[in-house]
């Protein structure tokens, strides 16, 4: 159901071609500001690292990602959005401003910053390691 809205949303922003999965990605590698590891990608996403090789894979192929080696570990290439990408930011986050609107309408302020603060209490627990 989400990703039916997203891919709707998606495709009034002319962005048809991108999957909701692909556009997860590219949010994240925009949001880090610095190249990643499709490891470090997968991590984040909570997905195994075959399959952000799909998604990586087909953003490469339509212009999105760049791959190069790693100098810090010559089996990883780092990923980074690139111009096209970068170009297409703001349609992206219009569709992140759409789904949090619909997300989150009726609530009052309050409770938006109350669920803010319980999800990122949340992520930093779950990122803890024992």
């Amino acid at each position: 159901m989400v990703d039916r809205s997203v891919a709707t949303l998606f495709a009034r922003e002319g962005l048809k071609e991108v999957t909701p999965a692909q556009g997860g990605a590219l949010m994240i590698l925009f949001q880090e500001r610095a190249p990643m590891t499709a490891r470090q990608l997968a991590t984040r996403m909570g997905l195994s690292q075959v399959t952000v090789g799909r998604f990586i894979r087909a953003l490469h192929d339509s212009g999105r990602v760049s791959r190069e080696p790693d100098p810090d570990d010559a089996r990883a290439m780092l990923l980074r959005p690139t111009r096209k990408a970068m170009r297409a930011l703001p349609r992206f986050i219009r569709v992140s401003n759409a789904l949090f609107d619909r997300a989150f309408y009726g609530f009052p302020d309050a409770a938006i910053r109350t669920i803010a603060a319980t999800t990122e209490r949340l992520r930093k627990n779950l990122e803890t390691e024992d």
